[in-house]
């Protein structure tokens, strides 16, 4: 399957309002902004987060859910950014 290419901006509000409708309790937390990386592999997304904060309430086990969740469906479309590459 195909993923659909999402601008940074598209592929945050989706990871955020996500986030928003899975989180058990009300939090202040924030979804991590995504960043272009240099794809590992044919079947790894060209994207990945930064890391989220610990949160009493669960919300950095659920964005670590919703992230692996939409991998496969998304790639990441910005092209001005130049993918990090990711140490090994």
């Amino acid at each position: 399957m195909a993923r659909q290419a999402l601008t940074p901006g598209a592929l945050y509000k989706l990871l955020n309002d996500e986030l928003r409708a899975k989180r058990a309790a009300p939090c202040q937390c924030r979804m991590p902004l995504p960043y272009l990386i240099q794809r590992p592999d044919e079947v790894s997304a060209n994207w990945r987060i930064g890391t989220p904060a610990p949160c009493g309430n669960g919300c950095d086990v659920v964005i670590g859910e919703i992230v692996t969740e939409l991998w496969p469906r998304y790639d990441l479309r910005d092209p001005t950014a130049t993918p990090v590459k990711e140490e090994a």
